[in-house]
């Protein structure tokens, strides 16, 4: 009997910069994680509406062009009750206290600890808890 793969959780990492996507993913995917990604509000919901299971982690920039992070992040919830969400951005504590940022933020630039260490507390947590450092992924 073949042993069951065991299950790789998925992030969507919406940016509208591009660099910024292109290095969460390659150090997403260098660790294992099946990435997607999207530069708009618009390209997230059309990931998300195309994939059979929505993916268990979204990274989401504060501010898009044309959106609010925090409210694209709010709609995504309505409509997936259990999405996890961790926010990224390179705007100072008070633009984000101003856009009703609530938890923590990936302080843009990151660095490759900073940003498995926010994904795997962000990743271990229930949807609805506040994000904690947390134990290694059993994965």
């Amino acid at each position: 009997m073949p042993t069951p793969t065991p299950l790789v959780p998925s992030i969507l990492v919406v940016d509208d910069d591009p660099n910024v996507r292109l290095v969460a993913a390659r150090i997403l995917g260098g660790w294992g994680f099946r990435v997607r990604e999207a530069e708009t509000a618009e390209e997230d919901f059309a990931v998300l509406q195309s994939e059979p299971d929505s993916p268990q982690l979204i990274l989401i920039d504060v501010i898009l062009p044309g959106a609010d992070g925090v409210t694209l992040a709010g709609q995504v919830c309505e409509e997936w009750p259990n999405q996890r969400v961790l926010y990224m951005s390179a705007y100072p504590a008070e633009i984000l206290r101003a856009r009703r940022v609530e938890g923590p933020v990936l302080v843009k630039p990151f660095t490759q600890d900073e940003l498995l260490r926010q994904v795997e507390a962000a990743l271990t947590r229930k949807p609805g808890e506040p994000v904690t450092d947390a134990p290694h992924l059993p994965f």
